[in-house]
């Protein structure tokens, strides 16, 4: 299953590795023995195979959701072993006090939810990312919900003390903010700095780890890193676990971390 643990850069106290995010070796691979004060991942959502009404198989005819780096399931009982086989693992490794998020569509909601739940961990409610569309009647925007991540706590979900800062709830933007997304090869699943800093600051702290198992174009490792956390990244495909890792050098270099350290 997957693939064997090729490639690795490193870069301060960040590292992004080429491997399987089902096997409990690449998390051995980047993270020792150590926690994490946050798992945020970006998995493949529950997309199911898209077949004609003879039940084969159709052509993908260019789509964005039929990109090669897009993972599509034959059923949802597929997607949620996917998920148990990924998940525990990587669930195993937040810190006590320590929280998960992570996306998926409609389809990924209950599966994840399950799977998270039945792992111990608490629901602690939802981060809801609305993309705006093209201008309507009198230069209005309209925004849909665009994609949902679940948020999950090792402790129950405590009541707000008046003096407390909210938990971020939604983010309303563009797909590409900061003009990011063709620089780092126009990821299917890319997500803006600006979309993922508010989760980060709220449930890191400055010199914390984050885990993020699909790294895919560097998103999550990119916004880390420049907000001062660790990042420990995991990417199945090899291309954009190298792509992975030059962002991570470009990002460190930005912000003044050591020069990386490929390993074969």
């Amino acid at each position: 299953m997957g693939v064997s643990l090729r490639q690795q850069t490193r870069v301060g106290g960040s590292v992004v590795q080429h491997g399987d995010a089902r096997r409990p070796s690449t998390y051995r691979a980047v993270l020792g023995d150590e926690t994490v004060a946050l798992l945020h991942a970006d998995p493949p959502y529950c997309l199911l195979e898209r077949r004609n009404k003879k039940g084969q198989l159709r052509d993908p005819k260019g789509a964005k959701l039929d990109h090669p780096a897009v993972r599509r399931f034959a059923s949802v009982a597929e997607y949620r072993t996917f998920t148990e086989r990924w998940l525990l693992p990587a669930l195993d490794r937040v810190a006590p006090g320590g929280h998960a998020v992570i996306w998926t569509n409609l389809l990924g909601r209950e599966p994840i939810a399950a799977v998270a739940t039945g792992a111990g961990f608490h629901p602690h409610g939802t981060f809801l990312w609305a993309k705006l569309g093209k201008g309507g009647n009198s230069g209005e925007k309209l925004a849909r919900l665009y994609e949902v991540a679940l948020i999950f706590g090792r402790a129950p979900l405590a009541p707000l003390a008046p003096e407390a800062e909210s938990p971020p709830r939604h983010f309303i933007s563009g797909y590409d903010v900061e003009g990011e997304a063709d620089t780092w090869d126009s990821h299917p699943n890319h997500k803006p700095h600006s979309l993922l800093a508010p989760l980060l600051r709220h449930y890191t702290r400055p010199g914390e780890r984050v885990l993020e198992p699909f790294s895919g174009s560097g998103s999550t490792l990119a916004a880390a890193v420049t907000l001062g956390r660790h990042c420990s990244a995991i990417e199945l495909r090899q291309h954009w676990a190298e792509l992975s890792g030059r962002r991570l050098a470009h990002v460190a270099a930005q912000v003044g971390a050591a020069d990386p350290a490929p390993t074969g």
